[in-house]
């Protein structure tokens, strides 16, 4: 998780976060966690058009993430991502990570 969130900081690095909405349910041991958020930002052409929104799915174990379920609008990602590679950023359009 750690590679791709710093990949989104250097292809998205003026990326708002705003978290709307987080649900909690369960036990310490398995606890589901619901945290629904609306993300914009300005892209390298100058277009401050890019907005997102989303809902991530955290399964936790023992407070630790165990799975991760990703809810957004995969176009609209694409379109940014697009936007950025268009601009001279490679790395908008690199091979997704795995693993």
């Amino acid at each position: 998780m750690r590679r791709w969130f710093e990949r989104l900081g250097r292809v998205l690095p003026n990326l708002h976060l705003t978290v709307n909405h987080i649900w909690v349910k369960g036990w310490p041991w398995h606890t589901t966690v619901f945290a629904q958020w609306d993300g914009t930002a300005t892209l390298l052409n100058g277009d401050a058009s890019y907005v997102n929104r989303g809902l991530h799915v955290f399964t936790l174990r023992w407070g630790r993430v165990y799975a991760l379920e990703e809810f957004y609008d995969s176009q609209a990602a694409a379109r940014g991502l697009a936007a950025q590679a268009a601009a001279g950023l490679e790395e908008a359009v690199a091979e997704p990570i795995v693993g």
